[in-house]
């Protein structure tokens, strides 16, 4: 039985404003050809009957989109739950009045130090980090659910306590930790590659000890206390369809770079076609979970966390069903723990 496409990831516009150095989708260039504001609704229409509930607007940078503001309006009138992820630098004419009028389920801003010149360094542009601090505010002011998303390459704390501080004093108190992975510009700072897992460990063992609960690091189940799991977020693989600023059909926005995991175009191949003959989304459904390799087979979070992320298991091991890194790097080096193993 083919599963219901529950989540739908739409990159609208064809680039992005900044030029960040860990940037894993397209990397700060851009595709030219983007979809007409009429396509991409009929592209929602069709997900919507075949069961979607979740939309997200990522990119890429999707406030560049010329038409974001009537494109969202129309998501947010048709879906229960609509997301939004914005490096935060923009705003659109009419943008917040959309969303006062139809509140988002929530928007994301990157925010990657407390520290300003820290921030335009990594975003590649002067100035970034005061519209962007600015944007977080308003969305507070504006009583809409967010959170501020931190790339971190290494395990130092400092700049972990020092954010910490910065969304206090704005009021957002939701900080999502994303470790950046070898993909992209990102395999030149690769989290990954900077530290042991022994450094990892600690530093994971830290973040759950000295940080508030709305601190979410992006760490795999088997890696995280009992009582962190309830706020961890996990991949809808099974369920998520991908799709380019051109129509291109995706797993998420990985097709980017990597073009073997795109398949069809909108309006040529329909949602339905697209959803049911992909080879990509045949292979994920054939795949995962039950194929996963290494530790990932053994972990009682399988089913769940299906590999945490099969785009950077593919970067790091070379296929989908390659293990997570750092739960491997746990298992091989003893330090999985033995709570979390299953006999399959």
């Amino acid at each position: 039985m083919i599963p219901t496409p529950g989540v739908l990831y739409i990159n609208p516009a064809g680039g992005c404003n900044l030029h960040c150095k860990h940037c894993w989708v397209n990397e700060g260039s851009f595709t030219g050809e983007t979809l007409a504001l009429e396509q991409w609704k009929e592209l929602l229409t069709q997900a919507k009957v075949m069961g979607c509930e979740y939309v997200k607007l990522t990119g890429g940078e999707p406030l560049l989109y010329d038409d974001i503001v009537p494109l969202y309006r129309f998501a947010a009138d048709s879906f229960p739950k609509v997301t939004i992820e914005t490096n935060g630098t923009l705003q659109p004419d009419g943008f917040w009045d959309a969303l006062v009028e139809r509140k988002p389920f929530h928007i994301s801003v990157s925010i990657d130090s407390a520290e300003a010149d820290v921030h335009d360094k990594f975003r590649g542009q002067t100035g970034a980090w005061k519209k962007t601090v600015a944007f977080a505010e308003k969305l507070v002011d504006y009583k809409i659910n967010n959170q501020v998303i931190m790339c971190v390459s290494d395990t130092q704390r400092k700049p972990i306590k020092d954010m910490i501080n910065l969304i206090q004093s704005i009021g957002a108190y939701t900080l999502k930790i994303n470790f950046i992975t070898p993909s992209g510009r990102g395999k030149y700072n690769s989290f990954f590659d900077n530290t042991s897992i022994e450094e990892t460990l600690d530093f994971f063992a830290w973040i759950d000890k000295e940080t508030p609960a709305w601190v979410l690091p992006s760490v795999p189940a088997a890696l995280l206390p009992v009582n962190r799991l309830k706020s961890l977020g996990y991949c809808a693989v099974r369920n998520l369809m991908g799709v380019l600023p051109d129509g291109t059909f995706s797993l998420c926005g990985i097709a980017f770079s990597r073009k073997e995991m795109a398949w069809g175009k909108f309006p040529e191949t329909s949602v339905q076609e697209a959803w049911e003959n992909s080879p990509v989304y045949k292979m994920i459904r054939a795949s995962v979970p039950d194929n996963l390799e290494g530790i990932c087979r053994k972990c009682i979070h399988r089913d769940t966390c299906i590999g945490s992320c099969v785009v950077n298991n593919m970067e790091t091991g070379g296929t989908i069903t390659s293990p997570d890194i750092l739960c491997q790097r746990a298992y091989d080096a003893g330090l999985f723990p033995k709570t979390r193993l299953i006999d399959r």
